[in-house]
């Protein structure tokens, strides 16, 4: 703002000439026999007027910008008052960089108010700039550059895009390198693989009508965080927060649907029940189909190969860039479908715990314990929660027996887990060496608790804060909290096994 404001209060005259190879063509032409000057939208040479003259026109080209000052409305037929330019003059918003804000956004307004009688957009939206991984600006002269269709070739256009708007905060620069796409290829991989899984499972399948389908608590949860992202990235569109954008249809895909609705589902996938099938792929699709729709602004090629690929019945247009663009939906927040979502909140809770306690013992993925739930007495609604989610727990955490009450006796021989609203006791003791385990935790306490001090001491050090550079900084606070969780994840499990060996 402060930049178009100065260029605006402070304007010199324009030198418009410019000594390049290409470009439009100054029209004047000069007689030099006479001196006379013709400045003329056609050749003077083929007026007839002009026969037996002979006129010289200017070498130079115009400058870049005083053409492409006339971009808005030229583009549309201007000067003839064309369909296009009544119906698409003044645009909405203009994308562009800090560094031609005067140079190119400024003479533009200048053109539309000169020529049209009014602004040629309300929204300026200013990206930051690419630049090196050394924060330096591309240049052929330091032979930084990152072509494009390099890119496009290593690791595909959806992934250069998506890369892109992931990483592009509100405000500032990019710093990246070719091997930072890598990023938007695994998430495109993601989606790829897990709708093959999908489309893989529609074989020999009924599609349910959604209408004709009763909702279980993990498919309510589902629809509501469907509808979280959704508007997300309503609001992050409307603030140009792309980054936002990207994240929230990152997170839905990539950790709700594939993560936890994806293996959820697999308790009616894998059972002997038709119906139980048919329902289960019934609804992946449906969500599968709207996510598709969000995510296709990001990973366009990619959404519209699968969307596609669907079953006729399911897609709500020809093609996704013609689709009706997700809307947050009311009844995706009822009440109904808020306690549902609250209660497989804790359930995700659970079986994380019960999977992080499975990791730090090392204990194979194909052996099972038992689990005791002790929900508080007053928790009915918890307690009935997890109990209609009995299977989907054992499912999910690979655990054997479940049980669900509130005996705190139970705790006894059994490690414990403390959630919100929970404690899990769970019978491991028998299948781990606790010595060990206890001197192994003690050895990666150790090691934990150095990278925190001197994490936490180079972020105290005035001379680093004062010389890193902000992402550099930043990485630090970020490394230091994950030790911090590390540490206090291991005391926990340590003093849990000390406890429970009394």
């Amino acid at each position: 703002e402060n930049t178009y404001t100065h260029w605006l209060e402070n304007i010199r005259d324009w030198c418009i000439s410019r000594q390049l190879w290409w470009g439009h063509r100054i029209p004047v032409w000069y007689d030099d026999a006479t001196g006379e000057v013709i400045v003329s939208r056609t050749d003077p040479m083929e007026d007839p007027a002009n026969a037996g003259r002979t006129l010289r026109q200017d070498p130079d080209v115009l400058d870049t910008w005083f053409s492409s000052w006339l971009w808005p409305f030229s583009t549309l037929g201007w000067p003839d008052s064309t369909e296009d330019l009544v119906k698409y003059y003044p645009t909405t918003s203009l994308v562009t960089g800090y560094d031609i804000i005067f140079f190119w956004v400024a003479r533009m307004i200048m053109a539309g108010l000169e020529f049209m009688g009014e602004v040629p957009f309300r929204d300026i939206y200013i990206t930051g700039l690419v630049r090196d991984v050394k924060g330096r600006k591309m240049s052929k002269s330091l032979g930084n550059g990152i072509d494009p269709l390099d890119i496009v070739s290593r690791y595909g256009a959806d992934a250069h895009k998506f890369t892109l708007a992931y990483l592009s905060v509100q405000g500032q620069d990019i710093p990246i390198a070719p091997e930072n796409f890598q990023l938007g290829s695994k998430f495109a991989n993601k989606i790829w693989n897990a709708t093959r899984y999908l489309l893989m499972n529609l074989e020999g399948r009924t599609l349910v009508p959604l209408s004709e389908i009763e909702p279980r608590d993990a498919d309510r949860w589902i629809q509501y965080r469907l509808n979280s992202a959704v508007r997300t990235v309503e609001n992050a569109m409307k603030t140009y927060r792309m980054d936002e954008a990207a994240r929230a249809v990152y997170e839905f895909f990539w950790n709700d649907f594939c993560d936890w609705y994806i293996e959820a589902s697999k308790l009616d996938l894998y059972s002997e029940d038709s119906a139980a099938k048919d329902r289960a792929v019934s609804l992946l699709l449906y969500v599968l189909e709207e996510a598709l729709r969000l995510m296709h602004p990001f990973v366009s090629f990619i959404s519209e190969e699968i969307y596609q690929k669907l079953p006729r019945q399911l897609r709500t247009a020809e093609a996704l860039i013609v689709a009706p663009y997700p809307r947050s939906r009311e009844d995706r927040e009822d009440e109904r479908v808020r306690e549902s979502a609250a209660g497989f909140t804790t359930l995700q809770e659970l079986v994380r715990g019960i999977r992080t306690m499975r990791s730090e013992f090392t204990i194979p993925p194909g052996r099972t314990f038992d689990v005791y739930v002790r929900v508080a007495p007053e928790r009915r609604d918890l307690r009935e929660f997890l109990q209609t989610n009995g299977d989907l727990i054992r499912l999910l955490a690979g655990a054997g027996e479940l049980e669900i009450g509130h005996d705190h006796a139970r705790r006894a021989g059994r490690v414990a887990l403390v959630g919100s609203g929970f404690e899990a006791y769970l019978a491991i003791l028998d299948l781990i060496d606790v010595a060990a385990q206890v001197d192994r935790l003690a050895r990666n306490i150790a090691r934990t608790e150095k990278g925190l001090r001197q994490a936490e001491g180079k972020l105290a050090s005035e001379g680093f804060r004062a010389k890193a550079k902000p992402e550099v900084i930043s990485a630090e606070e970020s490394k230091a909290a994950d030790l911090r969780d590390q540490l206090e994840r291991m005391i926990m499990v340590r003093d849990e096994l000390a406890r429970s060996t009394l």
